[in-house]
């Protein structure tokens, strides 16, 4: 799995990011009393699918064909003398690749692989989404001191990338974002990946029906005791690769809604989930899924699984499975479960030493079938 720092580092490099050097943080963003407050913009102004866009402005309005540059200039020149504040244009390159009007103290260009707007963190200002904007890529990421974030006047109605928005907020304690609108969103991965520190977190009012990636979303969630995801729709997701890899402190996954109907991997899902006791996949419709290598590796307090909705025929990778589930009993399966398409399936059961009849030296793809076959698992019937 990529463990990769977003900007080309480890996580001691980005505190160098924004040339602060060591010092303390001068605010918490949770803290209104020490911002300043600015003008609220009206509802997610959009560009039409001509490039036409109207917005207003601490009380004025502005029209242009963001496609034109000679117009976006014209309007730039008209906002920053109207406006306490100075904008700039930006040119999206993921979302809908927007031309975006974005505070310049509230949001710089970083350069990375691609360039993204991110965030401030000394600018003291409650942050808005940029005018025009589609993507919240990387936005949030790497703050490794932030402890809370104020995003009650952040409209995300337009938003469909919010892939790595909070990766790497290591301290951020708590997130409250029971006002995001996220029934556009399309990109979800990595979004709150390392996010170290927190300790709950209720998604219940996502609206995830357009979401196709959910590639290690809660990666790295290593003090996450509570995730409550009793809304989500995944009707429409492909990857869900690592999605709660390294989510070591969970005890309890209520997943009895997913829709895996059209995800293709799930490698490293549950990577890591060393606390989990219990965990009921058997609603799991995996008949177009080809990878679930390390699947549940080191989900070492799991006494048993149930996988009896498990259609494995496309399945081509499975090594690592189960390694290292050294509490696993019972692995329920039924005759949907077809190992004929696998072609990597090394240390499948490596270590799962309370699997009846455990072998060490038997811990391959020759394992994977019932236990009156032979095998390690348990035929539902």
């Amino acid at each position: 799995m990529d463990k990769m720092n977003l900007f080309g580092g480890n996580d001691k490099s980005s505190e160098t990011l924004f040339d602060r050097k060591g010092e303390s943080s001068k605010a918490s963003f949770g803290d209104a009393r020490s911002k300043e407050i600015t003008n609220q913009l009206p509802p997610a102004p959009i560009q039409d699918e001509n490039g036409n866009l109207t917005f207003e402005l601490e009380g004025k309005t502005y029209s242009l064909n963001v496609n034109s540059e000679e117009e976006r200039e014209r309007v730039k020149k008209e906002v920053n003398s109207n406006s306490s504040f100075k904008y700039n244009w930006f040119k999206e390159e993921t979302g809908k690749r927007h031309w975006v009007l974005y505070n310049v103290k509230m949001y710089k260009v970083y350069p990375d692989a691609f360039a993204f707007l991110h965030y401030r963190e000394d600018s003291n200002l409650v942050p808005i989404v940029p005018i025009n904007a589609t993507s919240c890529n990387s936005m949030f990421s790497l703050f490794p001191r932030l402890t809370q974030l104020d995003l009650s006047n952040f409209n995300t109605s337009n938003i469909i990338d919010m892939d790595s928005m909070f990766y790497g907020c290591s301290k951020l304690t708590q997130l409250g974002l029971s006002n995001f609108d996220t029934s556009s969103v399309i990109n979800m991965g990595k979004m709150f990946g390392s996010c170290k520190a927190l300790t709950h977190l209720d998604l219940s009012s996502f609206d995830t029906s357009n979401v196709t990636y959910m590639g290690d979303m809660f990666y790295g969630c290593t003090s996450l005791t509570q995730l409550n995801l009793s809304s989500f729709d995944t009707s429409q997701v492909t990857n869900m690769c690592g999605m709660f890899i390294d989510c070591e402190a969970l005890t309890q996954l209520d997943l009895s809604n997913f829709d895996t109907s059209q995800v293709i991997t799930m490698g490293s899902m549950f990577y890591n989930c060393k606390s989990l006791l219990q965990l009921d996949l058997s609603n799991f419709n995996t008949s177009n899924i080809i990878d679930m290598y390390y699947m549940f590796y080191n989900c070492k307090s799991l006494a048993q699984l149930d996988l009896s909705g498990f259609n494995t025929s496309q399945v081509t990778d499975i090594h690592g499975m189960f390694e290292c589930c050294k509490k696993l009993i019972t692995v329920y399966i039924s005759d949907k479960w077809n190992t004929n398409s696998v072609e990597h399936s090394k240390d499948m059961f490596k270590d799962c030493r309370s699997l009846p009849g455990f072998n060490p030296e038997k811990r391959g793809i020759e394992m994977a079938k019932p236990i009156e076959h032979g095998g390690y698992l348990t035929l539902q019937k």
